[in-house]
């Protein structure tokens, strides 16, 4: 294999397991300090779903020996906190998160799937990512459905959170 797709393919499964880390423990956070039960139930539906995208490239990173992003304490601080004070905030941010990092991750994810398939390399790779990006897709679609009361607050925040995410995922390519 050509050593710039290999480490292309290295770089895809690095930051696939980082950002499916980080969605794990921005769920873990919301679900400990949510006060709505209701919010709650949900968020653990999502986190059960998020875990198997977690699980295939934890199994990933370790079958194809690739080391994991060096970033993962800051990414795991910085899920925590994300996801605690979007939690205190009100389900209104707890979506708006949601559909942040949900809308990034799908396009991400479908850049992916773009150069998996140009290449055509790793069918069961660009499957497994398509059929999580559909999945990631329906999160983003229901949260975005769920925000109730849409203000300049919450528009401040979903940009600060997209912005956060893409540059989370440019440094977890590399580091």
């Amino acid at each position: 294999m050509d050593q710039k797709i290999k480490k292309k393919l290295e770089e895809i499964v690095r930051v696939n397991h980082a950002g499916e880390l980080g969605a794990q423990d921005i769920y873990k956070s919301q679900i400990k300090f949510c006060k709505d039960d209701k919010l709650k139930k949900e968020l653990v539906k999502i986190s059960q779903e998020e875990k198997v995208h977690y699980d295939y490239f934890e199994s990933l990173i370790l079958k194809k020996r690739v080391r994991p992003t060096l970033m993962s304490p800051a990414w795991k601080v910085g899920s925590f906190f994300l996801g605690a004070i979007t939690s205190r905030l009100g389900s209104d941010y707890v979506y708006a998160c949601t559909e942040a990092v949900e809308e990034v991750i799908v396009k991400h994810y479908q850049e992916q799937v773009e150069y998996l398939d140009k290449n055509k390399i790793e069918e069961n790779l660009k499957n497994k990512i398509k059929k999580f990006c559909e999945e990631e897709d329906k999160h983003r679609v229901n949260a975005d459905n769920s925000i109730k009361k849409e203000d300049f607050s919450l528009k401040i925040f979903r940009s600060f959170t997209r912005g956060v995410t893409k540059m989370a995922i440019e440094i977890s390519k590399k580091l």
